[in-house]
């Protein structure tokens, strides 16, 4: 998945790359909207998102760890007693006011309520927003976010990075299939144009990462992304970049964590599994039309069959050797089962 210019397609020469939404099976796991963030929803310091007060998601899907944000920033005072950057709040009328809200249906211009953001202020050269996001029990993760900036004094860059194994690392650049940001003419995919015709007159743009590529990623309690503020701008005594509605996203997977017995008591057997060349689904309960749709680890569809028997046999001689799950879908039921299956 590509990141998605739903609108103003005519700046692409400043930030090129395309993404359909998110997927409609899709839920909201993790999401932060800023509105009552401090000071706008109460006391606070002057930095956000630090250490010991880190922004917690206002939004988190039930029995899930709710997630958090710190911004790390280097303690750097530029010339003689200059001003060392910060993460504060934001808020404003119009050209703020509407935003893109990806916490209901991934709208693309909605009003959001209050509609509070938060800023990374100059200088902010190396700081990072590091956005913890457990992903426990969930896959194909997705992350969305809305990007502004004051003006073209604005950190000219964010640079990506993830970890699946929590903030110490190690960590992980984003790959093409990712996304594909175009800097300058040249591919780049963990860097992206923060400035361009859009965000550069404070009006906001949508941003769209795909992690579904990595495996790791899914059902991950560590699962760990920084976005690094970087370029000339970066150490310039004013200008920011603005964030607003980060929201992950991704696809239950719990049932592959009781397959084989919903399956197996639901009167279905799949065998052989190990599988090489072929598996046969062969149901000793329900006699009407059912479809069996063979899954990889990262949700991807990678066989449908629609059939009336009671036996039926899928070639597996193309897929590479890993684990996949065959869901079974009773169409007079409207029941589904779920198995894992290993292709040797």
């Amino acid at each position: 998945m590509k990141t998605k210019l739903h609108i103003y397609a005519i700046f692409a020469v400043a930030l090129a790359f395309s993404a359909p939404k998110v997927n409609a099976q899709s839920v909201l796991i993790q999401y932060w909207d800023f509105n009552k963030t401090p000071p706008t929803g109460g006391g606070g310091g002057d930095s956000l998102g630090n250490v010991t007060n880190p922004l917690k998601a206002n939004q988190v899907a039930a029995g899930l760890d709710t997630g958090h944000i710190v911004y790390s920033r280097p303690q750097k005072v530029y010339g003689s007693n200059g001003p060392d950057g910060i993460l504060d709040n934001g808020a404003g009328a119009a050209p703020y006011a509407y935003i893109y809200d990806f916490s209901n249906s991934n709208d693309t211009n909605s009003l959001a309520v209050n509609n509070s953001f938060v800023r990374t202020r100059n200088p902010s050269d190396s700081s990072e927003i590091i956005l913890y996001i457990p992903t426990t029990g969930y896959k194909n993760i997705t992350l969305e976010y809305a990007l502004s900036a004051s003006s073209t004094k604005g950190p000219n860059y964010n640079v990506f990075a993830y970890s699946t194994t929590g903030s110490a690392g190690p960590w992980n650049k984003l790959t093409s299939v990712m996304d594909t940001f175009t800097v300058g003419g040249v591919h780049r995919a963990d860097t992206m144009s923060a400035i361009n015709v859009v965000t550069a007159a404070s009006k906001w743009y949508p941003v769209n990462i795909d992690f579904s590529s990595d495996p790791n990623v899914n059902n991950n309690a560590n699962f760990v992304v920084s976005i690094r503020l970087a370029g000339p701008n970066s150490v310039l005594s004013s200008g920011n970049d603005r964030f607003d509605n980060f929201a992950a996203h991704g696809t239950s997977i719990s049932s592959a964590g009781v397959s084989e017995i919903t399956a197996q008591s639901a009167g279905y057997n799949v065998y052989p599994n190990p599988t090489t060349t072929e598996v046969n689904i062969v149901s000793t309960q329900y006699t009407g039309a059912k479809v069996i749709t063979v899954y990889n680890v990262v949700g991807q569809i990678v066989s449908t069959t629609e059939t009336k028997d009671m036996q039926t046999t899928i070639n597996t001689s193309a897929l590479n050797a890993g684990v996949y799950f065959v869901e079974i879908s009773e169409l007079s039921t409207g029941n589904k089962y779920t198995t894992k299956l290993v292709k040797e």
